[in-house]
């Protein structure tokens, strides 16, 4: 919602209550199998939302004390409750876009058991454009976040309380194309529950920018496999990276001459970067720079996509995803489900 950023004041207190106030809209439009346009009306007009009140008052399998939390901003001095519901509305603001709504809307005989989902071994593509993430971007995170709450249920129940066979989120700009709150918690404990986390950022100073300083270098911390290509600008991340590959000592030889000739050989050893700042930045296009656990760096060469075994199959399932994205789709986001 951006209402806990340092420019709004009590920003954390405004999030808090609008989480509260959302999840008890989502709660009752689920009891009640409301479609998301009628959650998207109760988000625009806080009277509205006494229809959720009703429902979670109600419902036998309504949470304890919700209906009453609910409520309670409701009937709240006018000024408060406005201002919980402009967080509430902006939270939802995508489901104003007409495509958006029409594409979380199931029919009747459309549904998606998470659970179901992931024990099937069962595979999401989420693709979109930058400009097309914009507009849904809270709703693409929300999807994901819901998957991997899934798969922290089922590995709890699972022997060694780990997925098997383990869960991959490959999550390509995921800082441009729907940042998740809880990737810092993924990145540091999702491996222990068979969770596999493999974030792209452009730079680590996009991760910075999205997620804060502390937990971009949180982030960055708890990747057991970094992979570092050429072409980054960030000096600061940069030089981090030179510092953290060590030095290595490097021998100069020097004669001096003296006023009758006499020649004097010295040698001095001097410690200098594996690889300086420049290095990395000019890495070849194709190559990469590993750091792997407590391993010396690795060089590594990078097989292009196109001479891989499959790259013609690969070819024919690129144009047949374009060609289902193509037709009245532009700059909207898409999901494929396939069980593969």
């Amino acid at each position: 919602t951006g209402l806990s950023g340092p420019s709004v004041e009590n920003g954390g207190f405004w999030e808090g209550k609008t989480r509260t106030a959302l999840q008890a809209l989502l709660h009752a439009a689920a009891l009640d199998h409301r479609q998301p346009a009628e959650l998207f009306r109760w988000t625009l007009d806080p009277a509205a939302a006494a229809d959720a009140v009703s429902i979670l008052a109600s419902h036998p399998q309504a949470a304890t004390g919700w209906a009453e939390s609910l409520d309670g901003m409701l009937q709240s001095d006018p000024r408060t409750r406005d201002s919980i519901w402009q967080g509430v509305s902006l939270s939802l603001a995508s489901l104003a876009d007409p495509r958006v709504l029409e594409a979380v809307s199931p029919s009747e005989d459309e549904q998606f058991d998470p659970e179901a989902f992931l024990r099937d071994s069962g595979t999401l593509y989420l693709l979109a454009t930058g400009a097309g993430a914009g507009a849904s971007s809270s709703l693409v995170a929300a999807f994901i976040e819901d998957l991997v709450e899934t798969a922290r249920r089922i590995a709890a129940r699972s022997p060694g309380a780990r997925l098997d066979p383990p869960v991959l989120l490959a999550l390509d700009e995921i800082g441009n194309l729907a940042p998740l709150p809880s990737l810092p918690v993924l990145m540091a404990e999702g491996g222990g529950t068979g969770l596999t986390v493999m974030p792209v950022f452009q730079s680590l100073a996009q991760a910075r920018g999205r997620w804060g300083d502390d937990a971009a270098t949180a982030m960055w911390d708890a990747s057991i496999t970094k992979i570092v290509l050429g072409g980054g600008t960030d000096t600061r991340h940069l030089q981090d990276i030179s510092t953290l590959i060590g030095e290595r000592d490097e021998t100069t030889d020097s004669v001096t001459i003296g006023e009758r000739g006499l020649r004097s050989n010295q040698r001095s050893i001097r410690r200098v970067p594996i690889m300086k700042v420049e290095d990395i930045r000019t890495l070849p296009q194709g190559t990469s720079l590993v750091l792997l656990r407590s391993a010396p760096p690795i060089i590594t060469t990078m097989r292009y996509w196109l001479n891989r075994p499959d790259a013609e199959t690969l070819l024919a399932q690129r144009a047949g995803v374009e060609a289902v994205m193509q037709p009245g789709t532009a700059g909207i986001g898409e999901a494929t489900v396939t069980d593969d």
